[in-house]
């Protein structure tokens, strides 16, 4: 995508009077990702007239390399301070992964595509006079997210069976995070005909919160005196899409409100 801004960490590039360029050519630089590289293991049979594919496995993160500049627009002087250049490398040069999602100059409302991100960096100098950085992003996965998607129901009949869509480009599954609010004393199940899979806990009481961390798989509760490490069968529910299907067909056992968040896999941005 064509981008003049990003976003890193809550702050945006324009934030520091900075834009996306670069250097000897048009003021708009293009940020591409090629999706996820994937290498695919195989034998060979027939006397190599077929190879049978026996793993499949991703061997690279989403990099990319692209310029910054003062925005001339507001500076008469592009030339970079020694205190700008510092506060740059301070919000940009982290020892850690944060969300990092690039925009065009008017969409800072529209959320696409974002990864969980760092960069290296390199001076621009012309004449060795700073002008530019080149920042190198480095990523902690091979693909990127989507916007978090919500879903709540209340559940009073527990004979119905709910829908819940996966939109990830990737097939497969993915544990989602939640928050289920108990609203009768007793067993809990939930499943997931998708996956074919069952979260249960057992000794529920009205009022209990349960809470599910779909990425670290910590499950908790409100409730001091639920023992709910010997309640639960550590089976953390599913979700997931087929080439044809996204569709997740849930059912509960007992009545109440039960919240889902996950972030769907975005494999690559469009030009």
């Amino acid at each position: 995508m064509f981008a003049l801004d990003f976003e890193y960490d809550g702050q945006y590039l324009s934030d520091y009077g900075f834009i996306i360029c670069k250097f000897g050519s048009s003021s708009d630089s293009e940020i591409a990702s090629a999706g996820s590289k994937i290498t695919f293991n195989t034998v060979k049979r027939h006397s190599g007239k077929i190879s049978s594919l026996t793993s499949a496995k991703y061997d690279e993160c989403v990099q990319a390399t692209f310029q910054i500049c003062k925005n001339p627009d507001e500076y008469e002087d592009l030339r970079i301070t020694n205190d700008e250049y510092r506060d740059l490398m301070r919000w940009l040069n982290r020892r850690e992964f944060l969300k990092f999602q690039v925009l065009n100059e008017d969409d800072k409302e529209q959320e696409t595509c974002y990864y969980e991100a760092s960069f290296n960096i390199s001076k621009i100098t012309v004449n060795k006079v700073l002008y530019g950085l080149e920042l190198t992003m480095e990523t902690n996965k091979p693909f990127g997210y989507g916007q978090e998607q919500y879903v709540s129901w209340t559940i009073s009949d527990t004979t119905k069976t709910y829908v819940l869509s996966d939109m990830s480009d990737e097939i497969g599954s993915t544990y989602p995070s939640m928050k289920i609010t108990i609203n009768r004393d007793g067993d809990l199940f939930i499943y997931n005909d998708m996956e074919d899979c069952t979260l249960e806990i057992k000794n529920c009481s009205v009022g209990e919160v349960i809470t599910i961390d779909g990425d670290a798989l910590i499950i908790s509760t409100s409730l001091d005196s639920h023992d709910i490490s010997n309640d639960f069968n550590y089976t953390f529910l599913r979700i997931g899409n087929t080439i044809t299907n996204r569709n997740n067909r849930i059912s509960v056992s007992l009545p109440c409100k039960l919240e889902f968040r996950y972030s769907p896999i975005i494999k690559d941005t469009p030009d």
